[in-house]
């Protein structure tokens, strides 16, 4: 089930590894800065636009480190499209 975006946001960081065990843990993942999940519960449009921006940024597959592994490529690339849908989501009940 897919989770609302700020729950997502808010959370993100929990399934960076060695989170699962299943993937490697790498010195890039340290440098995530979990978001404030007391702006995120605001649900405001422009504060869930800037953290998605953020986590998009900083999942982008073309700046990866090139010493990643491919489970480590994966799970971005895996974060990167839950982020998405989950952000398209968002937008749908926003229209409503």
């Amino acid at each position: 089930m897919l989770k609302p975006i700020d729950q997502l946001l808010a959370t993100v960081h929990t399934t960076f590894p060695p989170a699962f065990g299943g993937v490697l843990p790498h010195a890039y993942f340290q440098k995530w800065k979990r978001l404030s999940p007391d702006a995120l519960q605001q649900r405001t449009k422009p504060v869930i636009k800037r953290a998605v921006r953020k986590l998009k940024f900083f999942l982008q597959p073309d700046k990866l480190p090139r010493d990643f592994k491919k489970d480590q490529t994966f799970l971005c690339k895996l974060l990167w499209d839950i982020t998405a849908d989950s952000m398209e989501e968002y937008e749908k009940q926003q229209e409503k």
